[in-house]
């Protein structure tokens, strides 16, 4: 049976990449730099009581390199001696808010800490002191504080005796995992523009009707995953909440693109620029993932300032290829898919339909030539650039004499120069005579954005064309309006 999952990670956004770890209590194996991102670990002879397994998984401890062991070993009740309790403390250079912290501790053989305490300080102000008790090797010790930046965590007891305290990952919030059964609706808007003259973001609407009695921390930029059972929908990040009644929270999302939009880009001017390491540049802290057919290309131009979401449009339109970010977490750079996959009539609904658009005549594309000038009116960084512009164009050799007049011009891709003006023009001009637009109610079964397929229409034909659109009605069997980009 088909199941549908929302992945709320309720955790201070950048407290992990922020966090610096000190544990003078830990072995010298320890990697405590791992601790925020977490680690995993494999069973390890370590002389521990009781903690020898015959069926050869374990491994010699000098053979890995956990994130987190003591140096010293509780005792015979499972507690460490007065003053030498294992402890970390971990810093941040920016204060955080959560609504607690949860560990995952020795996940490999079974073993935890079933006494803690953490204290959470906003300098040297005490914001908080609280023991825990855990009793599983996963544990979240709830805790509401605001605007913290320094943890000291003590380790006082663990669940068998003459063992080390060991810690795989510490999570500076909590991982919520809901149902179809706590959402009264979720929807998301999957959307790419294959001719890159717009950077599209993805979105997901949802609204939590909580079985548990917990007041929610939502925090802007706090990432969601959405799966189907275990393909990935897509990752988002919240972007707006309300708070309706005591347990119900309507809540927007926007994807990476999106949260690339609210973050500024001071601008920058380029001569012969690598476009992959530009485009990772703009995209942090996001990381891209390139298609084995991306080839790389010198970027000359400017990118006036704006938001990197602005500026990364820029160079995708010059550079000829799509991002999305349905079905992952990263950043994909990638073309159209070319293989045809049909959609078969029994994953489809009644009801497709497909439209024309008008005929375009004529592309035009400015390309733009820069050059360091006292009276330049484009100013970059507080150097002024004179802009030389020369026009380039496509015109479509079938049109009529009944034909309307419809011509695309594209005037403010600053980062199009002469040398690839022609070369964008007829990409461009390409594109606009995919004029059907297919549309039909699909049932999912892991496409994703610019993959090539084949639509039933409205007349008994089939549409082909490049998935520019997913509409997604998230239910546990998940079913999405396709909007396909054809000849």
């Amino acid at each position: 049976m088909s199941k549908t999952t929302l992945l709320y990670k309720d955790v201070a956004p950048g407290a992990a990449l922020d966090a610096t770890v000190t544990a003078p209590t830990a072995q010298d194996r320890s990697a405590l730099a791992q601790l925020p991102s977490g680690t995993v670990e494999e069973p390890a002879a370590t002389g521990e009581l009781n903690q020898w397994g015959m069926d050869g998984a374990f491994v010699l401890a000098s053979e890995i390199s956990p994130a987190f062991w003591s140096e010293a070993m509780s005792g015979a009740d499972g507690s460490f001696a007065a003053g030498s309790e294992p402890q970390i403390t971990i810093t941040f250079s920016k204060q955080y808010s959560s609504v607690g912290i949860s560990f995952r501790f020795d996940s490999a053989t079974g073993g935890y800490c079933s006494a803690l305490n953490i204290k959470w300080y906003q300098g040297s102000t005490l914001k908080a002191d609280q023991d825990f008790t855990p009793d599983a090797v996963e544990y979240f010790c709830q805790k509401r504080v605001e605007s913290y930046n320094k943890l000291i965590l003590t380790f006082k007891k663990t669940n068998l005796p003459y063992r080390y305290a060991k810690i795989d990952h510490v999570i500076f919030g909590v991982h919520r995992s809901f149902g179809m059964s706590e959402l009264r609706k979720a929807s998301a808007v999957n959307e790419i523009d294959l001719s890159s003259t717009k950077l599209p973001g993805s979105k997901l609407s949802w609204t939590l009707d909580s079985q548990d009695d917990i007041e929610f921390m939502f925090q802007l930029k706090q990432p969601v995953e959405v799966r189907n059972n275990d393909t990935l929908v897509g990752v988002y990040y919240i972007d707006s909440y309300k708070r309706t009644s005591s347990r119900v929270y309507p809540i927007e999302c926007c994807d990476a693109i999106g949260v690339l939009n609210d973050m500024p880009f001071a601008g920058g001017v380029y001569s012969g620029k690598s476009a992959k390491a530009l485009i990772a540049e703009l995209a942090a802290p996001f990381e891209v993932e390139f298609d084995a057919d991306v080839t790389d290309m010198n970027v000359t131009g400017i990118l006036k300032a704006g938001s990197r979401r602005a500026a990364i449009q820029q160079l995708l339109f010059v550079w000829g290829y799509c991002v999305s970010t349905d079905g992952r977490a990263e950043l994909r750079v990638f073309s159209p898919g070319t293989e045809e996959v049909t959609v078969p009539l029994e994953r489809t609904f009644l009801g497709a339909s497909v439209s024309t658009a008008a005929i375009v005549t004529e592309v035009q594309v400015t390309a733009h030539t820069f050059a360091v000038a006292e009276n330049g009116r484009v100013e970059v960084n507080g150097v002024k650039y004179a802009d030389t512009k020369a026009v380039y164009s496509v015109k479509n050799p079938n049109v009529t004499a009944t034909d309307k007049q419809k011509v695309v011009k594209i005037t403010d891709a600053t980062l199009v120069s002469p040398a690839v003006a022609q070369t964008v023009a007829q990409r461009l001009y390409d594109y606009h005579q995919r004029r059907n637009t297919g549309k039909a109610k699909v049932v999912f079964a892991g496409e994703h954005l610019g993959d090539r397929v084949s639509l039933p229409d409205n007349c008994g034909g089939r549409t082909v064309g490049n998935l520019e659109k997913m509409e997604i009605k998230l239910s546990n069997t998940v079913v999405y309006t396709a909007g396909v980009k054809g000849v």
